[in-house]
């Protein structure tokens, strides 16, 4: 992943140095007739015989240079949203592919919890058998009557005694 950011950063890098040398080949260097193709050429004709139908008699090749170089520089730029788009939409991609895994990871937590979930049916009961089982120990407690000279502390060390033998 790192690799593919790496390298579409330098092709960008790329295309903007491009874009700076041709920008500056267009400045030094004229255009000729020769340098179109046969299709430009005839886009060449069309446009003169539009000057001609307007009366416009001056026609200028600095006119032609900057809508070139307007137009390459359109499309090198192009490229360059072309590319950074590209970057994002990757980004985009891994990023939903993490939230995608961590979804699936709470999925299976979620999955596990419901497993070990106990009804509410039963903690009631439980509850209930809980309390029934206090309140049965309360009442023996208090049917149970202690002897006034009760000690408990004579109680454990006879036991600690016993215990030691």
């Amino acid at each position: 992943m790192k690799m593919q950011n790496l390298k579409i950063q330098e092709e960008i890098k790329a295309l903007k140095g491009l874009g700076q040398q041709y920008e500056e080949q267009l400045k030094l260097a004229s255009v000729e007739l020769g340098d179109f193709s046969d299709e430009d050429l005839s886009l060449l004709e069309r446009c003169v015989q539009y000057y001609a139908l307007s009366h416009i008699h001056d026609f200028n090749l600095d006119y032609l240079r900057d809508f070139y170089s307007a137009k390459k520089r359109d499309c090198i730029e192009n490229r360059q949203t072309i590319v950074q788009q590209r970057i994002e939409l990757q980004r985009i991609k891994t990023a939903i592919e993490e939230a995608a895994r961590d979804v699936a990871v709470l999925e299976r937590f979620k999955g596990a919890a419901k497993g070990r979930l106990i009804p509410d049916a039963v903690v009631l009961q439980r509850n209930n058998e809980n309390l029934a089982t206090k309140q049965s120990l309360l009442d023996r407690q208090k049917k149970l009557k202690m002897p006034n000279d009760f000690n408990i502390e004579n109680i454990i060390e006879k036991v600690d005694s016993l215990e030691r033998r």
